[in-house]
């Protein structure tokens, strides 16, 4: 795991657990990596975060079952019946 993608963990955790300090976060976060002179690590961050979103947003929808998704899974339970 990449250093971008350990502050990019860390925020979503942090944020995710209280959604109402995440402006106090994120300006917490410019100050470390001004300190530690990682600015140039900001936008990967971002990327990285963004990438954990989409992939939480991604997992959901694959978990949700809709009708269609279920008819699907029927039809293929009975196709396999039928061919055994």
């Amino acid at each position: 795991m990449t250093i971008e993608q350990q502050y990019a963990v860390a925020l979503h955790e942090l944020i995710t657990a209280h959604s109402d300090k995440a402006d106090e976060y994120l300006q917490n976060l410019q100050k470390t990596l001004a300190a530690k002179g990682h600015q140039k690590l900001m936008p990967r961050i971002f990327a990285e975060y963004k990438t954990i979103l989409e992939k939480k947003a991604r997992t959901q929808r694959y978990a949700d079952v809709t009708p269609e998704s279920e008819r699907t899974r029927v039809l293929l339970e009975l196709y396999r019946t039928l061919i055994h």
